[in-house]
């Protein structure tokens, strides 16, 4: 079970709020912005971050864009390696996303893998193997989802 260190390699992502145009491709990205966009690209699509923090961790140094409704995480601060959110207005085009439950989650996207790891509950597309794409929703114990995770699984 990888859930836990893909947790680790998006860090601590928060989201806030709701952006103008609320759109979560899976495998691809969210808000606009892609995995793999760079830090200018992201910014001529979403504008100046509301917060930035620069930190490291035992993958070396990152950057997160904090934008109302979306943060963007740049692990190795070249390139966009996770996107999530918490607000409730992101969709996906099948309209499922942050407050729609798990069996809304099976109905409406393919090639889900849900699975409990101690307390946490999750559902997945992709592998999750180093250098893969994933998309997780993670739910809360109210059975619905409270964030949506694209990323690459770094470890």
């Amino acid at each position: 079970m990888r859930t836990p260190l893909l947790a680790l390699a998006v860090g601590a992502l928060l989201a806030t709020g709701t952006p103008a145009a609320a759109v979560i491709v899976p495998q691809h990205g969210i808000g606009g912005v892609s995995i793999g966009d760079t830090e200018t690209k992201v910014r001529a699509v979403r504008g100046v971050p509301v917060r930035v923090v620069n930190g490291s961790n035992e993958f070396g140094r990152y950057r997160e864009l904090r934008y109302r409704g979306l943060t963007v995480f740049m692990q190795g601060l070249r390139r966009v390696t996770a996107v999530s959110t918490k607000a409730r207005a992101e969709r996906t085009r099948t309209g499922v996303g942050v407050g729609s439950t798990e069996t809304a989650l099976n109905v409406a996207v393919r090639g889900l893998t849900c699975s409990t790891f101690g307390d946490a509950r999750s559902c997945i597309i992709g592998v999750e193997e180093p250098g893969q794409r994933v998309t997780a929703f993670f739910l809360g114990t109210s059975g619905r989802v409270q964030r949506v995770v694209v990323g690459i699984v770094i470890d």
